[in-house]
């Protein structure tokens, strides 16, 4: 049975292929060892692209439904997970109050961080941003929006603003299974620093945010706040964390 994907849903489309072919395998549509459909194929079905349809195909490979051999195709695995895995406590490690770079903290917890950019944008700043970055009504910001993994469980949304002129190296970037801190760095600027503390609060995840989290919409986040500083004592960005406190512990 062909089901149809929706362009409109603010899950994205590879997300949507992965999900319908995992479920086609544990319902056992796709039998262990059976060769799945080819890219041509899937892209007659569902009518998306090659990248959508290779992304979805490997994520399922990371996750041990899919075998890809070369020059042969794509099988389902003999020894297939055999149930859905929770959405809750995928992931779960701890990390110092001090300013840790996520891939630091997962690297600690011998998990591997992962990356993935959702958008990058030049906006207007607001009376709270002009008065961190201090100039006037004419500043511009990048606004640069991550989902972070841990072991491809998506524990985070990093909401960051950067004042343009200054990074303006970040809109030529390459932000997939990325530190940001790296990118940061390597363009001649320290590692950011805290001078001040954090604000964490609690909120639900939005609707437009949910999916790319894997949680229902309302459910519960953590969101933290920071003001961030160069080496030198210089503003340089501004960063909000919204966290799947379920998969997320901080050591405070």
């Amino acid at each position: 049975m062909t089901h149809t994907l929706d362009e409109g849903s603010s899950t994205p489309l590879y997300a949507q292929l992965r999900e319908l072919l995992k479920s086609q395998i544990e319902d056992g549509s796709f039998a262990p060892g059976e060769r799945i459909p080819s890219e041509d194929k899937l892209n007659g079905l569902y009518g998306v692209s090659r990248i959508t349809i290779r992304r979805a195909l490997q994520e399922l490979a990371d996750d041990g439904y899919l075998v890809k051999c070369p020059g042969k195709g794509t099988y389902v695995g003999e020894r297939i997970p055999s149930m859905r895995r929770p959405t809750k406590i995928r992931a779960k490690f701890t990390q110092n109050n001090d300013v840790q770079s996520f891939t630091e903290a997962c690297a600690s917890n011998s998990q591997s961080a992962g990356a993935h950019l959702v958008s990058l944008e030049e906006v207007e700043g607001l009376e709270e941003e002009r008065d961190f970055f201090g100039f006037g009504s004419e500043g511009r910001l990048l606004r640069l929006v991550r989902i972070r993994t841990a072991d491809r469980t998506p524990i985070m949304i990093e909401e960051n603003y950067f004042p343009v002129g200054t990074y303006g190296f970040l809109l030529d970037a390459d932000y997939e299974d990325t530190s940001l801190y790296d990118i940061i760095v390597s363009n001649g600027h320290g590692e950011p620093t805290l001078n001040e503390p954090c604000d964490l609060d609690l909120e639900k995840a939005p609707a437009d945010m949910a999916p790319y989290l894997d949680v229902p919409a309302g459910e519960p986040l953590f969101c933290l706040a920071g003001r961030y500083f160069d080496t030198d004592g210089s503003p340089m960005y501004l960063g909000k964390q919204h966290i799947v406190g379920t998969r997320y512990t901080f050591r405070i």
